[in-house]
């Protein structure tokens, strides 16, 4: 290929992306997925797989119903941990870390699992959320090939979406979080994209951070659509009454 090539066909590619509205890039996001009406056709989720950090591999189930209701568990060494969000406000049983009952969450887990239990993420509806959403030119240190929108959230937090050019579905998202007391940047990408119906779902989330420390990986094996789920298993449940000598409470288990 001649230089002159080259260069017409880099400008060509230029001008194509110049193009681009974010506004258009949402639409082809939510088109790749299925389509607005089918995603918003989905009133409960339910996906089971294993989650793997550092060198342990633990069974976890994920819950997911409308409005922003979720509850997610995870199994180690045989107790479970529940981190759940009713709508309104979130909770955590944690054995395995000393709690003894269910325990609220403080302001900033509250705010993450409320954005976690969104079923369709932060492309949809974006407007009637309160977000600002904008298309910002290529990242030359994380995936550089990749469509980048800065979502603006109601509460002020930015957090950043990346699309494949081809599917344009996502491929990651850039936040940034506090983690004990240190604020971190946290990437965590989207990949193994399935049929589930008429959707097209990822089954695999991988989070890491770039300054270091272990890597989380989630991987779905199953994914169900429209399941009941009974609007109990988000709310707090009330303490119980240890079964044995004070100071051992049950563990919770899975419902």
């Amino acid at each position: 290929m001649r230089i002159g090539s080259i260069v017409a066909a880099g400008l060509l590619a230029a001008a194509a992306a110049r193009g681009q509205t974010a506004d258009e890039l949402i639409a082809k996001n939510i088109a790749a997925r299925g389509g607005y009406e089918r995603l918003k056709a989905v009133q409960t989720m339910r996906l089971i797989g294993t989650m793997k950090v550092g060198g342990q591999s633990l069974p976890a189930a994920l819950q997911l119903k409308r409005p922003n209701k979720s509850r997610w568990e995870f199994l180690i060494e045989g107790q479970t941990g529940i981190q759940a969000f009713d709508g309104k406000e979130g909770w955590t049983w944690l054995p395995f870390e000393g709690q003894t009952g269910p325990q609220p969450m403080g302001d900033e887990e509250r705010a993450e699992a409320e954005q976690q239990a969104d079923l369709d993420g932060p492309l949809v509806d974006s407007k009637q959320k309160g977000e600002k959403i904008e298309l910002l030119g290529p990242d030359s240190k994380f995936r550089p090939d990749d469509w980048k929108l800065k979502v603006t959230l109601k509460d002020g937090e930015v957090r950043y979406v990346y699309l494949d050019p081809k599917t344009f579905l996502q491929s990651a998202t850039v936040t940034r979080r506090k983690i004990d007391g240190v604020e971190v940047e946290v990437r965590s990408e989207v990949g193994d994209y399935r049929k589930v119906g008429d959707l097209v779902l990822p089954h695999s989330f991988t989070a890491s951070s770039p300054g270091g420390g272990p890597s989380q990986t989630i991987q779905f094996d199953r994914v169900d659509v429209n399941v009941p789920i009974d609007d109990s298993q988000f709310a707090m449940p009330e303490p119980k009454k240890p079964a044995g000598p004070p100071g051992m409470e049950p563990t919770p288990t899975v419902g």
